[in-house]
């Protein structure tokens, strides 16, 4: 719908809650900022993966929706979906249209809102749910990265992302980003109704509705892509987001994977454009042959990477699970 089909008072109000939008989530964000990274920063992997991490000098960016966990983002924006539902129980006919709405987005028009990949780090060298879910049952290896040398690297990948890279802590606290979200609710609930009484054809309400909608979809996926469920709290995550606008066709230089049944989309990430000292440590798991799996990432250290690293062992007890 073209703009000019609003009435100016209408858009002025749109233009009124995107600006206090982006100040609630810009909020949490300044404090996210404001946080030092941790000194260094491990990527779980099993053996082919060191040994392509470091042939390659690449590390994988993973499709949002196809990580282990996919329902992370789903989780987040489903508190949008249950306070709103909340709110509009006792509310006019209209809002309960819009809630109805929002719900429809949640179930099938998230994927299609934005290209979000992910590389997941953990600020733990020695955490037993890693070992096992990403390291090959504890036979793996973790890589220990420099981790401010690695966000600069990220950062300054120009031309990567449409919408611009980022790196930071996960949190971890549902009533935090309930809060977020609660906020942005009652900032724009009462516009909901704002064409009420007017003498407006179903165009131009249908056109402001859409912006309402989208604009409480931006800034409430945006505030969900920081947190994920307190049941992860272990892998202490830190997280490089990469974000390209929304639609049907995958952004460029998209590869995919094979995993049981599923091609997973995921784009790469030269961590060693600028150099080899990113990566400082190799962690070898806590349930290899230590012997046999200390000497292949020395073999591939030796024929793959020009810098030093420090190869260690897991001194954590583990068994693995048969």
């Amino acid at each position: 719908m073209e703009h000019a089909e609003i009435p100016q008072d209408m858009r002025d109000a749109l233009n009124q809650f995107d600006h206090v939008a982006r100040q609630i989530v810009d909020s949490f964000c300044l404090g996210l900022d404001s946080q030092d990274p941790p000194q260094i920063i491990y990527h779980y992997t099993n053996d082919v993966g060191l040994k392509g991490i470091l042939e390659t000098g690449q590390l994988w960016l993973t499709d949002i929706f196809n990580l282990n966990d996919p329902s992370e983002l789903s989780h987040g924006f489903s508190h949008v979906v249950n306070i709103l539902n909340e709110r509009v129980a006792n509310g006019p006919p209209e809002s309960k249209e819009f809630a109805k709405h929002i719900a429809k987005f949640h179930q099938a028009g998230m994927q299609l809102s934005a290209h979000y990949f992910v590389c997941s780090f953990s600020s733990s060298g020695e955490d037993l749910g890693q070992w096992r879910a990403y390291a090959d049952d504890g036979c793996g290896y973790a890589l220990g990265f420099d981790a401010k040398m690695l966000d600069k690297i990220f950062i300054r990948d120009e031309g990567a992302s449409t919408w611009g890279n980022c790196t930071f802590s996960v949190t971890y606290a549902d009533a935090a980003l309930k809060d977020i979200h609660r906020q942005l609710i009652e900032e724009m609930f009462d516009l909901i109704s704002l064409p009420q009484g007017r003498n407006l054809g179903s165009s131009s309400i249908n056109a402001y509705l859409q912006e309402l909608s989208a604009l409480l979809t931006v800034y409430a996926l945006r505030a969900a892509l920081f947190f994920k469920h307190e049941a992860y709290e272990n892998e202490s995550e830190y997280r490089f987001l990469q974000i390209h606008q929304g639609g049907p066709q995958p952004p460029p230089e998209v590869n995919r994977r094979y995993r049981s049944y599923e091609l997973v989309k995921y784009r790469k990430f030269d961590w060693r454009q600028l150099g080899t000292e990113a990566l400082k440590q190799i962690i070898v798991g806590p349930s290899a042959d230590r012997p046999k799996a200390t000497q292949f990432a020395r073999d591939c250290l030796t024929a793959f990477h020009l810098g030093e690293v420090e190869i260690l062992c897991s001194e954590i007890p583990y068994r693995a699970v048969k």
